[in-house]
């Protein structure tokens, strides 16, 4: 695990990091709005792939149209995550000068 000086980072969500940028997971998350059991299926999925907080994940390709799927790496491990999927992980990224 990793960790960034805490007055130097921001938060977002892993769909809106670029190509090449590396953050850590806070947390995976799915909206009050949306209590289906598949999103929750999903959420839990993801933590057990590693998803967890203070994990580093980086973006290593989005796809040509629409940026899907992403390709992200966490640990030892790459992924395919659509869209909606990254959406979910909260993530901590170093602030830029």
């Amino acid at each position: 695990m990793s960790s960034f000086p805490i007055d130097a980072t921001t938060t977002t969500t892993l769909d809106r990091l670029q190509i090449g940028e590396t953050a850590l997971v806070d947390d995976v998350e799915h909206t009050q709005a949306d209590t289906s059991s598949s999103m929750r299926d999903i959420a839990r999925r993801l933590k057990e792939l590693g998803f967890v907080r203070g994990e580093t994940v980086k973006v290593l390709h989005k796809g040509y149209f629409g940026g899907e799927p992403l390709a992200v790496r966490i640990g030892q491990s790459t992924f395919a995550l659509r869209q909606f999927e990254a959406a979910l992980i909260a993530v901590t990224k170093p602030r830029t000068a």
